[in-house]
This record gives structure tokens, C-alpha cells and sequence, in this order.
């Protein structure tokens, strides 16, 4: 083989790994525009890099899928996980056991389109609009909590997605934004779905919930509520009245729950619930079950 013939065979090579790496490069699409809260009036999604968690009316029932994001080779899968649907006029709920196309192309599931997020559910297509822009980001070393910065705690320490349990039989996971908070839990004694706005500063905490679905055999709890018009409630900010917190109670007011500041210490914030006190722990770098971080913005 001659030098020429050398040199061309060695640029048609460079070429073709270029040209293939450039594919790879466009199957692998930077997805971070799909990240954050989305929302229409009779549906709510909130989308991060690992999980799609699916709130859906139709009707007087009201479905609620969990799928999850599964990379294989240059291509991202969207794999279903768990899915119930809630019947408000019957007061009872089904497990889906089945579901076509366990595991599509993301891309097949979500687009964008000027601006709005187009969700295709089987024959059920969904338009909606961006409430939150959730930015991913790398473990940090978040605040510690001291006076004066209390509810930039509550606000940092929620930010993230925390894989408590992954057994389908007893599954829990938390997803927390700057001003959202959802939670898919599913076990033989508690199915608990919920989309919340949350909101604190140095008086404590104020949490809304506009979408709760809650079966508990421990209390005996059935509740299927949505409201009406979810787009708007979901936007909607939250105007914290000082004058509400109530240390020694739990406060249901108009604008929210108010949870109350009890006290703190450097890596815990105690503040007063509904029957409890719950205790906010600043999460930690070695956290494993904290699979994906968040970046804090102010409100």
C-alpha cells in the first residue's frame, strides 16, 4: 500500500470515529430544559434527571404513575415503576399491573414544543407549562443552621430526590424542589401520593398541599383530592403571615399548614406538625440515599 493510499485510509478511519462519536453525541441529548415542575389544570409532572412522577385527572379518577430514567449505551430509556389510579366517586384505588410499553424512548414520552412540555400517555396527551426550573447538580456541603438563616435550611436541606425504599411491595421516595415537595409511597399499610408547595423563613415552615391521595389502614385515612384548577394553584407563590405560626399547635390556616419553629441545633431544625414534631436533619455528602442534588435558589 503506497503512502496515499496510507493517508486516505487513515482519514476515511478518523472520519467514520468522528462521525459515529457525533451521533452518539446527538442520541444523548442534554435533557436539563426537561427538568422541573410542570403543570396544566387537570395534571402535574415533576421531571428530574432520574424520575418522572405523573399526576393525571380524567374524569372523577385521577391516575398517578412513577417511571424512572435508564441510560443503555447512547440512548435514554423512560422505565415504568409503579402506577395507581384513584377513583373519587367509589373511594377506592387500583394498582396498574400492566402497562403497554413498560420501557420507551424518553423522547417518545416527552417533547417540547414552544415552550410546553407535551406528555404522551397511551392515547392521553397532555400539554403543559413549566412552574419550576429544577437545576441538578453535583453533592455539596449544604448550610448549617444557626439564627438568622433558619428557613434558608428548611428550603436547602429538602432539595433533592431520596430513594428511602425501592421494593415494589414497600417503595418510598421523596422528591424536593425549591417550592415543591412530592412523595410516592406505597406499602401493605399506607399508599400516600402527594404534590405540595412549601415555603419557610425564620418562623418556621408553611406547606399546601394541592394534590393528596392518601389510603392509611393505621388511621383509617381515604382521601382523594386535586384541585380544580391544579395549573394555577400550583403557581401560585405562598405569602407567609408571621402572625400564624402557633409553636405549641399545629395551624391549619386558609394559605397552608403552619409548622411551627421549635428549635435547632447545627445539623437538625425542630418545628412543630400536625400531631408531631418533625425534625429536619441537614443531609450529609455520604448520604447514599440521596441519589440526586439540587441547586438552592432564593424564592
Amino acid at each position: 500500500m503506497n503512502l496515499t493510499k496510507r493517508l486516505m485510509y487513515v482519514i476515511v478511519i478518523v472520519f467514520g470515529f468522528l462521525f459515529l462519536s457525533s451521533f452518539q453525541k446527538e442520541r444523548i441529548k442534554d435533557r436539563s430544559n426537561y427538568y422541573g415542575v410542570w403543570a396544566n389544570q387537570n395534571c402535574e409532572m415533576v421531571q428530574t434527571k432520574k424520575y418522572t412522577l405523573i399526576f393525571s385527572r380524567e374524569a372523577d379518577k385521577i391516575k398517578v404513575i412513577l417511571r424512572r430514567n435508564i441510560i443503555k449505551h447512547d440512548t435514554i430509556f423512560s422505565e415504568f415503576v409503579l402506577g395507581y389510579v384513584f377513583d373519587n366517586e367509589e373511594k377506592s384505588y387500583k394498582k396498574i399491573k400492566h402497562i403497554k410499553n413498560t420501557s420507551v424512548l424518553l423522547d417518545s414520552l416527552l417533547s417540547l414544543k414552544d415552550n410546553k412540555l407535551e406528555l404522551r400517555l397511551d392515547s392521553n396527551e397532555q400539554l403543559l407549562d413549566m412552574v419550576e426550573k429544577i437545576d441538578i447538580c453535583p453533592p455539596y456541603d449544604m448550610l448549617s443552621a444557626k439564627k438568622g438563616i433558619i428557613g434558608k435550611c428548611l428550603q436547602t436541606w429538602q432539595l433533592g430526590t431520596v430513594e428511602h425504599k425501592l421494593d415494589v411491595d414497600d417503595f418510598w421516595i421523596e422528591i424536593g424542589t425549591n417550592k415543591h415537595l412530592y412523595i410516592f409511597l406505597s406499602n401493605q399499610n399506607q399508599l400516600y401520593c402527594r404534590a405540595a408547595r412549601i415555603r419557610s423563613n425564620e418562623k418556621g415552615s408553611v406547606f399546601s398541599q394541592n394534590i393528596r391521595l392518601m389510603f392509611n389502614t393505621n388511621n383509617n385515612e381515604t382521601t382523594i383530592f386535586m384541585d380544580k384548577d391544579n395549573y394555577t394553584i400550583t403557581k401560585a407563590d405562598i405569602n407567609i403571615n408571621d402572625s400564624l405560626f402557633k409553636p405549641n399547635v399545629c395551624s391549619f390556616e386558609k394559605g397552608g399548614i403552619y409548622w411551627s419553629f421549635v428549635s435547632y441545633k447545627a445539623d437538625t431544625i425542630r418545628l412543630n406538625g400536625c400531631g408531631d414534631i418533625y425534625t429536619f436533619t441537614k443531609p450529609l455528602l455520604s448520604d447514599k440515599k440521596r441519589v440526586e442534588w439540587f441547586k438552592y435558589k432564593n424564592y
